[in-house]
């Protein structure tokens, strides 16, 4: 892994819920980091954990029902965990930036966008003057592409399209130029097109501002074309962790095999889709073993053990959790 000017440094996080006295661990003892200006994809089917780790980050996750069991997250030498909600809430919209899921929803219907666009600013610049404010909110709404910017301030959520409020919610994350951005599926419920007009500004803001990203999605076409290192994620732990290069020409989990094989092609017309058999189980179900073991078409008798995989490092830089590497690995994490 890269660990050169870390900006993001997450050790043996552990993070486990408790609904109705049933009480389950969604992550497992993961670690990874983000460098300065780095863009990370984390991919993987619903279910698998990939919001609940990057919620984590800036301790959104309720508590209750949630609960960090385990770990540590440093942002930028700082942990995140142990810090005192004054200092948390320095950081937050500040030094990261969030994208959240279903922009319809993560907007606040009764509020204009002009005020939740500067909600930030209004926090973290309180000697600013309501006409600076004004400015800047109207400078980040062209910024994102947003056509006559005076209207869509006084405007509220419902009076915009999907694709709207989605920059709406870019320019809320970028107001005040964070050093991480959280990309969490920025694309839902989109139209292609839309699809491709965020992801270009996303790349365009990422570029302009020189941030780091840590980007959320089923897609992994956007990953291949996004980032330059993934972690594969699946039942709460992690899969595989490589450079995006040597992940798409090389897949070696059998989960990221099946992630890549069930990628719709032009040439597929006609054919049936390839799919993974079984689903993600829920967090109480997880095995004690290789939790994919039951969805696997390649498991063998080492499977059968309830000991999980580490993460075996088989190149530079290139991770994977399956007892079918243990003999080529050069090392493990």
């Amino acid at each position: 892994m890269n660990v050169n000017h870390e900006l993001v440094n997450v050790k043996n996080l552990t993070i486990g819920f408790t609904v109705e006295e049933l009480h389950f661990e969604a992550v497992d003892s993961i670690s990874f980091s983000i460098s300065e200006s780095e863009s990370v994809g984390l991919v993987g089917e619903s279910g698998c954990g990939k919001t609940i780790t990057s919620m984590a980050l800036i301790r959104l996750l309720p508590s209750p029902p949630a609960l960090i069991k385990g770990g540590n997250i440093f942002f930028h030498g700082k942990n995140i965990l142990t810090m005192l909600p004054e200092d948390l809430k320095k950081i937050r919209g500040r030094e990261i930036g969030v994208i959240f899921q279903e922009p319809m929803t993560s907007l606040n219907p009764v509020k204009k966008i002009g005020i939740q666009v500067s909600e930030p600013l209004r926090i973290h610049f309180p000697g600013l003057r309501k006409k600076e404010i004004y400015e800047k909110t109207i400078l980040m709404l062209k910024e994102v592409g947003l056509s006559y910017p005076e209207r869509v301030y006084s405007a509220y959520p419902h009076m915009l399209s999907g694709g709207m409020r989605q920059r709406a919610g870019i320019a809320t994350a970028m107001i005040c130029k964070p050093r991480l951005l959280i990309a969490d599926e920025p694309t839902t419920a989109l139209d292609v097109t839309i699809q491709a007009q965020i992801m270009d500004l996303i790349k365009n803001l990422k570029q302009e501002h020189n941030m780091s990203l840590l980007l959320i999605t089923h897609n992994l076409g956007l990953v291949a074309e996004m980032c330059k290192r993934v972690i594969v994620m699946y039942a709460g732990r992690f899969a595989e962790i490589a450079s995006s290069k040597s992940l798409f020409h090389s897949p070696l989990h059998p989960y990221t095999e099946g992630l890549m094989t069930s990628i719709p092609l032009l040439t597929d017309e006609g054919c049936l889709l390839t799919s993974i058999p079984g689903s993600v189980p829920h967090p109480a179900d997880y095995l004690k073993g290789c939790r994919f073991m039951p969805r696997c078409i390649r498991k063998i008798k080492r499977c059968m053990r309830k000991i999980p995989p580490p993460l075996f490092l088989i190149d530079t830089d290139h991770y994977v959790s399956c007892w079918l590497y243990e003999k080529q690995a050069k090392g493990s994490l």
